[in-house]
């Protein structure tokens, strides 16, 4: 596991094993995806993306997360979920 912290603008500060393992450059365009129990960060690189994540976004597309349209904000999903 590894922790790091937010900043005052929103900036995470990622490792640098965890920017070498994942192809995270800088200015390197990052995809978001909501999840119910958490975040992914995946960065959108013109490499092929590589069958261990493909085969994680499936199963994570199996439990019914969406990661093909624009996701609520927090504030949004949140009340969603208060309703229920």
């Amino acid at each position: 596991m590894i922790n790091s912290t937010v900043g005052h603008q929103g900036e995470i500060a990622l490792p640098d094993e965890v920017r070498d393992r994942y192809g995270f450059m800088p200015d390197t365009p990052i995809r978001i995806i909501e999840t119910s129990t958490g975040i992914l960060i995946i960065p959108m690189t013109d490499a092929p993306m590589s069958q261990e994540l493909e085969q994680e976004l499936l199963a994570w597309q199996s439990l019914g997360v969406d990661t093909s349209t624009r996701l609520q904000d927090r504030t949004a999903w949140r009340s969603n979920e208060e309703a229920r």
